[in-house]
């Protein structure tokens, strides 16, 4: 099969996930609820609909993956007043307390795909892919 670079980010994401859940095995979360804690821990009071946006996730999938980070303790979902609707995202003290695990996995696996490119090419590639973000976007 020819390698091309859709084939080539979807291999990359497999492997990169595979990683992750070995990374994972014993912990209380799985992969995908590693990704909503990480992003809610780093931006707390963010809306469930904001974490869809912004992780170009179905709202469907944010919730069922809120709900089970909330049963484990790990987030507390607040109404907005202004729409009852509507929630704001807030992490727990356990949460907190595995920030640093969460931000030291995503580092690793950051550093792993990366490895190997210079800073030009990691730059380089990162404005290709936005650029093609992008086109999906508008």
């Amino acid at each position: 099969m020819e390698k091309t670079p859709g084939r080539l980010i979807s291999i990359i994401h497999k492997k990169a996930y595979q990683i992750m859940v070995q990374k994972l095995k014993g912990c209380d979360i799985d992969v995908g609820q590693f990704f909503f804690l990480r992003y809610v821990v780093t931006h707390p009071g963010i809306s469930q609909e904001e974490v869809a946006k912004n992780n170009y996730l179905d709202k469907a999938t944010v919730s069922k993956g809120v709900k089970r980070l909330e049963e484990l303790g790990y987030l507390k979902r607040e109404v907005n007043p202004k729409d009852k609707r509507s929630y704001f995202l807030q992490p727990t003290e356990k949460a907190f307390a595995y920030k640093p695990k969460l931000e030291a996995y995503y580092v690793e696996i950051q550093n792993f795909i990366f490895e190997g490119l210079t800073e030009r090419e990691y730059r380089e590639l990162g404005t290709i892919l936005q650029k093609i973000v992008n086109h999906f976007e508008h």
